[in-house]
């Protein structure tokens, strides 16, 4: 008997979080993002990663993530992708198969012009994937949350 009440409470728990996470929509102009996984091109991939972030908000990037890849035009400045500037060519797309929002937009760093696309799930699971203008791309994964512009 113990069991099967034991069963129904952990059955009802996650279904009441599942449909906790789901009632959350996505905003591309809002949104908060925890990395968790970094896949550069040339090494190894990086798992159980803890504060680093994605934000977007009114017109800014704060990127805090980490990076590894090699780089085509080194640059004695680049700090890599720890800064917040504004964004521009902010682009929103759907992936109506998988019920994605795909946000895709530019920021200049210094010398460096980052591309970010960010695939965006229902189920708050993100992938990003960076193209800096003067090394390889590097791809991440975490979990969303909206943010208040």
């Amino acid at each position: 008997m113990k069991q099967i009440v034991f069963a129904i409470a952990v059955w009802a728990m996650s279904t009441l979080s599942g449909w906790a996470q789901s009632s959350e929509t996505f905003t591309p102009k809002a949104f908060h993002v925890e990395v968790t996984e970094m896949f550069p091109l040339s090494y190894g991939a990086s798992y159980g990663l803890n504060d680093f972030s994605l934000t977007l908000r009114n017109d800014s990037a704060l990127v805090c993530m980490p990076y590894l890849g090699e780089a085509y035009v080194p640059s004695f400045t680049y700090d890599g992708l720890r800064f917040e500037h504004q964004y521009d060519k902010l682009q929103v797309g759907k992936d109506k198969k998988e019920e994605a929002t795909i946000v895709t937009f530019n920021v200049k760093h210094g010398i460096v012009d980052h591309r970010f696309i960010i695939t965006a799930y229902p189920n708050h699971k993100t992938y990003i994937t960076v193209y800096p203008s003067n090394a390889q791309a590097c791809s991440y994964t975490g979990e969303w949350t909206a943010t208040h512009q």
